[in-house]
């Protein structure tokens, strides 16, 4: 081989360096893109099935069984300061009967699904959900009043609760910074409001 068939071979090896970096690089891309979008339909739907958990819960421990609390008694509802599971609960002691975080279990349903009898047993609950394709997803519930015609919480007791779910995962989003389970920015929340219209 002559330099000139030489320099011709080093070109085409270097062109072809650069093309496959090219599309490494744009796989690479795309599979992020793919990563980041199942992330987050995952989590939307751990989200929503979270908060239609505890939707379906009794508003307030005030109001289980036939007790009823009318229009200007809300003070009777559950005080902020006292939010989370019960010490004697219905049925046993919800804060020893389900314990935080909890993990998946493949064999039983959620604890606090079976043991927390109203909604404000969610204030600060903790969750891990395992998928098959993504790893676990942390989930965290906050319980606030709420009130009425604005967006505003309230330490106040009130005939509406505001429920807070948050779920987070490495792949929601990507950066340098170190993912932590329960209070990285790698998060997606959903939230809805609960309002206690039984006392008619």
């Amino acid at each position: 081989m002559n330099t000139g068939q030489v320099l011709l071979v080093i070109a085409a090896l270097t062109l072809l360096s650069i093309v496959a970096l090219s599309v490494n690089s744009l796989i690479v891309s795309k599979t992020t893109t793919i990563l980041q979008a199942e992330a987050y339909l995952a989590a939307v739907t751990i989200g929503q099935s979270m908060l239609d958990e505890i939707m379906v819960a009794r508003f307030d421990s005030a109001v289980l069984g036939t007790k009823k609390v009318f229009p200007g008694q809300a003070a009777k509802f559950t005080p902020v300061t006292y939010f989370g599971p019960e010490v004697n609960g219905t049925s046993g002691n919800e804060r020893t009967l389900v314990s935080l975080p909890e993990s998946p279990d493949t064999a039983t349903i959620y604890g606090a699904s079976r043991y927390y009898d109203d909604i404000d047993d969610y204030h600060c609950y903790k969750r891990y959900y395992y998928s098959e394709a993504l790893g676990v997803f942390t989930v965290t519930d906050s319980i606030f009043y709420w009130l009425e015609g604005s967006d505003a919480t309230t330490s106040s007791q009130t005939f509406y609760k505001k429920i807070l779910v948050t779920v987070r995962h490495p792949n929601l989003a990507f950066d340098d910074n170190v993912f932590n389970p329960w209070g990285s920015r790698y998060y997606l929340q959903i939230s809805d409001v609960t309002v206690y219209r039984r006392y008619y």
